[in-house]
């Protein structure tokens, strides 16, 4: 296969092309006559670049001949992508076969359990397609990997856009937790800071009533009354009426929405104790509102409580309270533990949960990386926002006490006790530097980063690790 990049008039085509593009997207956004001109005026001299190369007929055979091989592997590696995108649909319609019966409340009759065992069956099949046999040299199937690639980094950065980048872990949670869901059963999510905690219950949520859900922080001298509604004052004909007015969970119950109960272990502990009854509730059964006099509600169908709640460890989120075992045991066996990006890959593995997010943070929707942004400094990067995950979260693997103070290993506390280059954290990081039009670089956005750490020897461990990484800090 021709590549672009494996000769020199092909990789300067490339570069001439990708300028081109640029330049017209730029043509497109001018806000003045002359900045117009401008762009006319470089895009003329890119026309002529690219025509005095395609003059010679040897460079014209050369390029349209790797751009028919181009096409060739951009076929078949969409080809490949069709047949994943097809067994995922296959999959996706045995769960909802599934789904149906366990929101209705029954176990799936004989023929939907045939149906079921069909569809997975024939998920799992050996494809017949024949785009597999037309990847004959090492050249085009390494081309058609380099494409499935950019396909895939293209939908990672989709999918980051919308809220959630669907790991395999991710993933996991998400097929064993939706069923539960659809029940109205009550689900908690527990993981340390920045782990996309919320961004999983919002999917969840929207997977489970493709709308969206009620949302309550747990921030805050919160009350049952704030919660499930409280009575106002309101002016009606001449006169001062009180109105009782729904709360966020009275609201969800009533429209059949679920609600999510962000930091649930930050609420004041009078609150939990009224929650606890709440949590036994579901969709069909009554309500009572206490703040209403009594009156009693029917719990619709798609209601359903999801929530978030941060690790309890020592010396860290302050003004958590230990969530009671009571509580807890509401949730039964839908209390998930959501890891950092790669938890379990050792020190010296690389990360590649962590590279495909910072890669999708930046990537434009074509699937590239902006000017000023490398391949290497991102694997850098997420690297080193790995290590700093694994030593916040106390991860005792082969190389933790390169990270870790003699003391804080023998009192087995974490090499990080408040700060951490946590996903959420590395997304905004690269996020600035590819907005900022080559302005900010990498080393400097991270230097603010360590600087803004309040934490003495937190910023000296994360200075150490990203260091580690090549980076400048300081």
């Amino acid at each position: 296969m021709l590549a672009f990049d494996a000769d020199p008039v092909l990789r300067e085509a490339r570069s001439i092309a990708d300028e081109r593009r640029r330049v017209r997207r730029a043509l497109r956004s001018a806000t003045g006559h002359d900045e117009a001109a401008e762009h006319r005026a470089d895009l003329a001299s890119l026309d002529a670049r690219l025509a005095a190369i395609l003059d010679d007929p040897d460079n014209r055979e050369l390029v349209d001949r790797a751009l028919v091989e181009r096409a060739r592997v951009l076929r078949l590696a969409v080809a490949a992508r069709r047949e994943r995108t097809a067994r995922d649909a296959t999959l996706a319609s045995a769960h909802a076969i599934v789904g149906r019966a366990v929101a209705a409340g029954r176990a799936p009759t004989a023929s939907e359990g045939v149906r079921v065992r069909e569809l997975r069956a024939a998920a799992g099949a050996e494809s017949q397609r024949g785009w597999r046999s037309a990847i004959t040299s090492a050249e085009r199937r390494d081309g058609v990997l380099e494409a499935l690639g950019a396909l895939r980094l293209r939908e990672a950065a989709r999918q980051l856009r919308g809220g959630l980048l669907e790991t395999a872990q991710m993933r996991g949670i998400i097929s064993e937790a939706l069923p539960a869901v659809l029940r109205g059963d009550p689900v908690l999510l527990v993981g340390e800071t920045g782990g996309a905690k919320t961004a999983l219950a919002e999917h969840l949520s929207r997977l489970a009533v493709g709308g969206e859900p009620e949302f309550v922080s747990g921030y805050g001298d919160i009350t049952g009354a704030q919660l499930i509604g409280t009575h106002e004052l309101r002016a009606a004909g001449g006169a001062t009426v009180s109105v009782f007015v729904p709360g966020p969970l009275l609201r969800a119950m009533t429209e059949g929405r679920p609600v999510i109960l962000d930091e649930l272990n930050a609420m004041p502990a009078e609150f939990l104790k009224r929650l606890n009854r709440v949590l036994q509730l579901r969709p069909g059964d009554a309500f009572g509102v206490q703040e209403d006099a009594g009156r009693e509600v029917r719990i619709a169908s798609g209601f359903a409580i999801l929530a978030t709640a941060n690790e309890q460890t020592p010396h860290r989120y302050r003004g958590l309270d230990r969530l009671s075992a009571e509580l807890v045991n509401r949730f039964g066996a839908n209390a998930y533990r959501v890891h950092y990006p790669d938890t379990g890959l050792g020190y010296d593995g690389f990360p590649v949960e962590n590279a495909l997010l910072a890669t999708a943070a930046v990537v434009d929707r074509r699937g590239e990386l902006p000017p000023g942004l490398g391949v290497d400094e991102l694997f850098r990067v997420a690297r080193a926002a790995f290590i700093s995950q694994q030593v916040f979260a106390g991860e005792h693997g082969e190389g933790f006490g390169d990270y870790v103070s003699t003391e804080r290993e023998i009192d087995g506390r974490p090499g990080l006790e408040e700060a951490v280059l946590a996903p959420r954290t590395l997304v905004a990081i690269l996020q600035k530097v590819a907005g900022s039009a080559g302005t900010v670089t990498l080393d400097h956005a991270l230097t603010r980063f360590v600087e803004g750490v309040m934490h003495r020897e937190d910023r000296r461990v994360l200075a150490l690790i990203l260091q580690g990484q090549g980076f400048r800090i300081g």
